[in-house]
């Protein structure tokens, strides 16, 4: 079929549908090209801001001192112990402190016999007063009798006076008198901290604190002092 023998009109379809052709292909190259431009430059600016956002919080967790979370763990003994061996003061605030005092088995018992001799470190220790109208507040919020209360904090109060004689440590006791919000185990560079907040706070996660610029550490130490110095001696 010659040249002259092409319908004009199939001569037109078959320009229109390469340019068409043509036009389409470098509209998807462009397309395409684009959108992965614009994913690439979505993904940079992501990178940025968290990196920016992660940056800010190392600094405020770097500053406040949180060093760590601990789950209430089943046996905290190795840790405690390498924080006592390596302090020269231990303090502990709480409401009863049963599982570090309840008996003469009690963790602080424990530590104390698997301490070496030449530790001479005191041990600070402030319980809420078993008569104080906060520990019945507390004893009704977890569903446990107040006067069971009472007589739990009142042995823990006879523990301490047992460790002293046993150990022939410096041990000193108080007690305070506020609602109890705060249970802490101070050590001289770092803390545990965790929080009587409701029934399930009995038993929480532990937050572990060491100094910083602006350190929970202080504030936690300027609020045992506090206690310490409004508090009543045993």
């Amino acid at each position: 079929m010659s040249r002259e023998d092409f319908p004009p009109w199939l001569k037109d379809f078959l320009i229109s549908l390469i340019v068409n052709i043509v036009i389409v292909g470098v509209t998807y190259l462009l397309t395409t090209s684009l959108f992965f431009a614009l994913c690439a430059l979505g993904v940079t600016i992501a990178g940025i801001i968290i990196a920016y956002y992660l940056h800010n919080v190392a600094g405020v967790l770097r500053h406040s001192g949180l060093k760590r979370i601990h789950k209430d763990s089943p046996d905290p003994t190795p840790m405690l112990k390498r924080y006592f061996e390596n302090s020269k003061k231990v303090r502990l605030l709480a409401i009863r402190g049963a599982r570090m005092l309840g008996t003469d088995r009690s963790l602080i018992s424990f530590i104390l016999n698997k301490l070496p001799k030449e530790w001479k470190g005191k041990i600070e220790i402030l319980l809420l007063d078993p008569s104080s109208p906060y520990l019945s507040s507390r004893a009704e919020e977890l569903g446990i009798d107040a006067r069971q209360f009472a007589i739990e904090c009142q042995t823990s109060i006879q523990t301490i006076a047992h460790l002293k004689k046993r150990h022939d440590c410096d041990i000193e006791v108080r007690l305070y008198n506020r609602r109890p919000v705060v249970r802490a185990i101070i050590f001289d560079d770092r803390a545990l901290l965790s929080y009587y907040i409701g029934a399930e706070g009995h038993i929480p996660i532990q937050y572990e604190i060491a100094t910083g610029t602006n350190s929970l550490l202080r504030m936690i130490n300027l609020l045992y002092d506090e206690l310490w110095d409004e508090s009543t001696p045993v």
